[in-house]
């Protein structure tokens, strides 16, 4: 049986102009098209809504969802079978925080006694979790996992654990304060004016509008805490950042730029290249290092 346009929007909840914006960007293509233009679509392609719908639901972006859609070993039950585990995944920890929201009600009206540790179930995330399931890697290599959202402390503040080497480039947040605690490895900072080196259990404070820059200068990536207060667009900022999957990489693909208009969106003013970036620059091609010369003259200009 095939369905029109109207009847497919009627069907799925999604609006006419959203179906055919799918159209137009090649995401979700009709069956056939009748003399008259009208669009027409048959049971392949319903399929194919559903699992852009899913898709969504699990925070996927359009493009993520194309490339996803398009490969040629895309399998349709067994992506159904993969969508099943995460949402009853999904499902059994919002169980797990009802559970402790019901409890809570019962304590604080006096008609059930909670012990302490009741409070915080639903809360844990274990070793490589990011909340929500979500799972961030920037650059394409290195975890970036959100231990405590903004939705968690309602916008109070966001917690990262990041595995990698470099923590970004020179910058100052407008509006938050940093704290960086060390779990493994060895990482240089500079925070204003100072540099020195810290070291498993040590722990950095970055306040807001300060200028800093820190990375793992070792060879094995080194581990740390990293703490936003209050939370700003922190989530925000490395979601777009994680769609970078190193190839090229960011700094490469935005120019200094689309760099700086990046971090100006999400509350950050970009100052100066990372820790390590003449390292990195000495061992490109000749092409790439008189490209990046040429933009952090035009930027100097720029700056008068």
């Amino acid at each position: 049986m095939a369905y029109t346009v109207k009847q497919v929007a009627a069907l799925s909840g999604v609006s006419v102009r959203a179906l055919h914006f799918y159209h137009q960007m090649g995401l979700l293509n009709p069956a056939y098209i009748a003399a008259n233009g009208y669009r027409f679509y048959e049971e392949p392609q319903l399929l194919s809504l559903q699992q852009i719908l899913f898709y969504r639901e699990l925070g996927f972006e359009l493009k993520q969802i194309k490339r996803i859609l398009g490969r040629a070993d895309f399998e349709i039950v067994a992506t159904l079978q993969s969508h099943r585990k995460v949402l009853q995944k999904n499902l059994d920890h919002t169980r797990l925080l009802l559970g402790t929201i019901d409890k809570t009600i019962k304590h604080m009206k006096g008609t059930r006694k909670m012990k302490n540790e009741e409070m915080f179930v639903g809360f844990s995330l274990g070793a490589g979790q990011g909340r929500f399931g979500e799972k961030i890697r920037l650059g394409g290599r290195e975890p970036h996992d959100c231990k405590v959202s903004a939705k968690d402390t309602d916008g109070a503040m966001c917690i990262f654990e990041f595995t990698g080497h470099s923590g970004g480039p020179r910058h100052l947040h407008d509006g938050q304060d940093e704290w960086v605690y060390i779990i493994d490895g060895e990482f240089d900072f500079q925070v204003g004016d100072r540099k020195f080196r810290a070291g498993a259990g040590e722990c950095v404070f970055v306040p807001r509008k300060v200028a800093h820059a820190w990375a793992c200068m070792q060879e094995n990536p080194g581990k740390v805490i990293n703490v936003y207060q209050p939370a700003g667009k922190m989530e925000e900022f490395y979601r777009e950042v994680g769609k970078y999957n190193g190839t090229p990489l960011i700094h490469d693909a935005l120019g200094l730029e689309g760099m700086r208009r990046l971090f100006d969106s999400y509350g950050m003013r970009l100052l100066g290249p990372p820790l390590g970036w003449d390292e990195y620059l000495a061992r490109q091609s000749p092409a790439v290092q008189d490209r990046w010369k040429k933009e952090m003259e035009k930027a100097r200009q720029a700056r008068g």
